[in-house]
């Protein structure tokens, strides 16, 4: 799915489309995909006009008028699908076949806008939601992830209390808990491994203090320089300007096992393992 980069990619543009608009009308046609009865979700955000579009760790938040929230989550195969009056047809997160015949049988979600504009949910698995919160349940909600790796929130001595917390864990089992640090995922835990030299299997409790500061500084430069490539495109995820993001470029380990490291004086070879159930890319060369 998606991870920190690519979500504030997708927030930072959906916000410059829909911020100040009115939803004259909301159309849910999977009841389960959210938290109210339909009629009710329907009711709750009808004449609300868009206040922000926001992101904590990697889910979307629709700031509303009135103390209202939109949360959306993409999971594994969610798209949300910007539909102007008039113009181009722009989409973000994870493709799907056709976004021009709208709506098709993955639109699970439509948001009407005043102004004659739509904004489609689209979904193939049905694993994604969408949850209207007022703000005691939206903070609630957003009080289960960590500190977020791009504000003052994540320090050292956060990081360091984090890893002293759980000695036995692996460093990705770590990197990639949302109680702790919100927003990476997959991708950004390898590189961020492979930009501070640790192997991903290391025990937490095994890393110097040395060790921990390059991490450390690895996790928000990494996540930084794929904001700015617009993040990693996949076979499942596009940005919200129907552009790809060009971050796959910049990757050195995640998805280039069997090629010679990109380290000039290493000249190993990176490798794919299994670890936490997910595939993990690490050159042993470089990686300690």
């Amino acid at each position: 799915m998606p991870e920190l980069p690519e979500v504030q990619t997708i927030v930072s543009e959906l916000d410059k489309k829909i911020k100040g608009k009115k939803i004259s009308k909301a159309d849910v046609k999977i009841p389960k995909m959210t938290n109210l009865p339909v009629l009710e979700f329907e009711k709750k955000v009808k004449n609300k006009t868009v206040k922000s579009v926001w992101r904590r760790a990697k889910m979307i938040i629709i700031d509303l008028e009135g103390k209202g929230y939109l949360l959306i989550h993409l999971k594994m195969t969610g798209q949300l699908v910007f539909v102007p009056k008039a113009g181009r047809v722009v989409s973000g997160g994870h493709p799907i076949a056709s976004t021009i015949d709208l709506p098709n049988k993955f639109s699970h979600f439509i948001f009407y806008f005043s102004d004659g504009s739509k904004l489609f949910f689209n979904d193939i698995r049905k694993f994604g939601w969408i949850r209207y919160a007022d703000k005691e349940l939206m903070e609630k909600e957003t009080g289960k992830y960590g500190a977020e790796p791009l504000t003052d929130d994540f320090t050292f001595k956060y990081f360091n209390d984090v890893l002293n917390r759980y000695p036995r864990r692996n460093i990705k089992q770590i990197l990639m808990d949302q109680s702790l640090i919100a927003g990476i995922g997959n991708i950004y835990a390898d590189e961020s491994c492979f930009n501070s030299q640790i192997l991903p299997i290391r025990i937490s409790n095994t890393l110097t203090e040395v060790e921990r500061k390059k991490l450390f500084k690895a996790i928000p430069k990494i996540l930084k320089l794929a904001i700015e490539k617009g993040g990693t495109t996949a076979d499942t995820y596009i940005r919200t300007d129907g552009s790809k993001g060009s971050m796959f470029n910049y990757l050195n380990v995640y998805g280039q096992q069997g090629k010679i490291c990109k380290t000039k004086k290493c000249q190993g070879t990176v490798n794919k393992i299994r670890l936490n159930g997910r595939g993990t890319y690490f050159c042993a060369g470089c990686q300690k």
